[in-house]
């Protein structure tokens, strides 16, 4: 009896004690309120100023996503795309007027960040730039936002955890040994830094050697110059399996940043069966073909197009046997459009007309003849894209971000960058946010650099004379056959200039320096030394191995080269982040620019308007109208009390370059007054309606 009574008042005191806190609780929040102090919506509403001052993780990515939804309930709301593999859900962040609404008739702006799931700053830079949209209403008024802040959670949670490794995969089981055994044999921390690094170990097949001055950093020796190989190399852990190699089946199946279809891989360990064969992928595929109102990407991760337009130079798959020529082209050039010719006999003939010392390639043949899949920039697109760099330059420059830093990395095949411009035809950008400072080398720089020859006119490049051209290409990497006569042939005949030649050498693998080390393997240990304490390489520690005997165990540690401190991220972000308005800021823009009636008598009228795109970049972009996935302009004239003796009831405007005009005109009849309602219409670049009178006749 005594016992229940006691847990009777046990309770009692909890349910007071409940009730009191929860007094306490509404009063402070009733005080915070009226001092403007309080940030909190209710119990279950989440906190939407995001701290620039640490990386989140996945979980913590979705709950930030989460919040913002649920503070800006009227213009934002959530569409889960899938789950992963790892169970982790990828969550996609739409903000706009139009998100209760099906069918969207304002352009959108498709962003994703960090589809390989190693690039934990460009999630950061996704979420922040939400978190700019929702906080300021100008920028989403009259358009859509699609933000994808983690597209490969499985992989991003690789940061989080010990030991620390860079991993792209997701956690899809595959057999890459193709065993008995799936994800058996994967790295282990053997020496228990925290980090898979690597291990070397001496043998008479060694290929590697300790860099001269650098003793860290390794280096495959060089017969030519003397050098024999010392050590062998391996990632670090055991051989789980007993089958002789090392770490070949670890957890992990499939990088989703290299699925997309464009330029996909086959048989690749980390591609995937076939593009789009993982429901990351494969989703969100499905999501984008499902929204033609989308107008442009934007991609946060290793790569930059705003700084370094995409690259061109793949060669194409066509067949270069048969090869018919276009009749227009043909006319043009003394072929013959009803004949077939070889690659061959077209660079023959293309080699006679060409300025001398120009090289002609089937690169270029192919590409100015449109022949095969399309697998190199359009030269009309490199325009805007060339242009963008120089303005995205001096955003950085004004923003004090302009400092030298390593290069960003290509896009990779299979990219989600390059599937938006090569397939869906729409201008597509990439950012990296950091790359590692650029190492100041104490020897004497050539006298022009890649920089310097991008801010010379080509009558300047041209003075500086054969001697000192033939210098500069050769400190720069450019291969033996590429001569400084040819190239300044090719900058009087106008076929190449200063700023085309610059972009073309910062894709050039980077010369060695003179020991043999890697230049961004150097770089990536000053900043360790200067910045992390030496944390960004893990000292080579011998090591007992079970297997492989007396090894050691270090070198770089993961994240070190893409992944700045987290004190960092705040001037970064808010210094760069904030470009993309700039760019979206360039959409094309469908607009009836003016309309003109003029009266025939006999309640006959002749009907002008003309549509304009108002905005910089054109509709559609020129991939866009190889490829023909963008629909055109339609001008369509409303169903009335009239008839249309000349012109079409729609008509169709494939293309408007930016800032440009186009008529379109019809001759009508009206027998009594009537409004003339016009339309200019598209699902991406906005649309337009205007109302003209037409006075009518007796």
């Amino acid at each position: 009896m005594f016992y229940f009574k006691e847990k009777e008042n046990e309770n009692e005191v909890k349910v007071n004690m409940k009730m009191r806190k929860q007094r306490i609780s509404v009063w402070l929040i009733v005080f915070l309120w009226g001092c403007g102090w309080c940030v909190w919506v209710d119990a279950g509403a989440k906190e939407t100023t995001l701290k620039l001052d640490a990386y989140h993780t996945p979980t913590e990515v979705n709950k930030i996503l989460k919040g913002f939804a649920d503070t800006y309930g009227k213009i934002a709301k959530l569409h889960t795309i899938t789950a992963t593999p790892g169970r982790n859900k990828i969550i996609l962040l739409e903000v706009g007027p139009e998100v209760k609404k099906n069918k969207k008739i304002l352009p959108a702006v498709f962003v994703t960040a960090n589809m390989e799931g190693t690039v934990p700053i460009a999630s950061e830079a996704a979420l922040y730039l939400a978190q700019l949209i929702l906080e300021k209403p100008d920028l989403h008024k009259n358009k859509t936002w699609y933000i994808l802040a983690l597209g490969n959670p499985d992989a991003a949670w690789n940061y989080f955890k010990k030991p620390l490794r860079k991993d792209a995969r997701n956690r899809s089981p595959y057999n890459d040994d193709m065993d008995d055994a799936v994800d058996e044999d994967g790295v282990e921390d053997l020496d228990g830094s925290g980090n898979i690094t690597i291990m070397r170990v001496k043998h008479p097949e060694g290929r590697w050697i300790p860099v001269p001055g650098e003793p860290r950093l390794m280096k495959k020796a060089d017969w030519a110059k003397g050098e024999k190989g010392i050590y062998k190399l391996y990632s670090e852990g055991v051989d789980n399996d007993n089958d002789g190699k090392y770490n070949e089946d670890g957890p992990g199946g499939v990088n989703i940043g290299i699925t997309f279809p464009h330029l996909f891989k086959f048989f690749t360990k980390t591609g995937g069966a076939w593009s789009g064969s993982e429901k990351e992928t494969y989703n969100l595929l499905k999501f984008i073909y499902q929204h033609p109102e989308i107008a442009m990407t934007i991609c946060f991760g290793e790569t930059n197009f705003c700084m370094i337009p995409p690259r061109g130079g793949r060669k194409t798959t066509a067949d270069f046997t048969k090869i018919k020529i276009p009749k227009r082209i043909a006319q043009r050039f003394g072929f013959d459009p009803d004949r077939t010719y070889t690659m061959e006999e077209i660079m023959e003939k293309a080699k006679q007309m060409a300025p001398p010392g120009f090289e002609i390639t089937e690169t270029m043949i192919a590409s100015f003849l449109g022949l095969g899949a399309a697998v190199n920039p359009q030269p009309e697109d490199l325009k805007f894209y060339n242009e963008i760099s120089e303005q995205y330059k001096e955003f950085l420059k004004k923003n004090k971000l302009d400092a030298k830093r390593l290069e960003p990395a290509p896009a990779k095949d299979g990219s989600f960058e390059l599937w938006a411009y090569y397939h869906l035809g729409l201008p597509s950008f990439t950012m990296d946010f950091w790359t590692l400072p650029k190492l100041e080398e104490k020897k004497k720089a050539p006298q022009i650099t890649p920089e310097k020859l991008e801010s010379m006119t080509n009558e300047e490049f041209l003075e500086l004379g054969e001697e000192k051209i033939d210098a500069f290409l050769k400190a720069s990497g450019t291969p033996d056959r590429i001569k400084a006569k040819m190239v300044m042939n090719m900058v009087k005949s106008g076929m190449m200039d200063t700023k085309k030649m610059a972009q073309m050498l910062r894709q050039m693998p980077k010369p060695k320096s003179k020991e043999g080390a890697d230049p961004d393997e150097k770089a990536l240990l000053a900043f360790s030394d200067k910045e992390l304490g030496g944390k960004g390489f893990v000292q080579w520690k011998s090591y007992n191995h079970p297997t492989l005997g007396e090894v050691e165990i270090g070198g770089i540690a993961p994240f070190t080269a893409n992944t700045p401190p987290a004190r960092m991220l705040e001037g970064l972000l808010k210094g760069q982040v904030p470009w993309v308005f700039e760019l979206v800021k360039k959409l094309p823009r469908i607009k009836i620019a003016k309309t003109l009636v003029k009266p025939l008598g006999a309640g006959i009228y002749r009907v002008k308007a003309w549509v304009e795109n108002a905005g910089y970049l054109p509709y559609p972009t020129a991939m866009g109208r190889r490829n023909q996935r963008i629909t055109p302009v339609v001008v369509s004239l409303k169903p009335g009390n009239y008839k249309i003796i000349e012109g079409k009831k729609r008509s169709l405007i494939k293309e408007l370059d930016g800032f440009s005009t186009r008529m379109v005109q019809w001759l009508i009849h009206a027998e009594q007054p009537v409004k003339l309602t016009l339309e200019a219409f598209t699902f991406n670049a906005w649309s337009d309606v205007k109302t003209v009178s037409l006075g009518g006749a007796k």
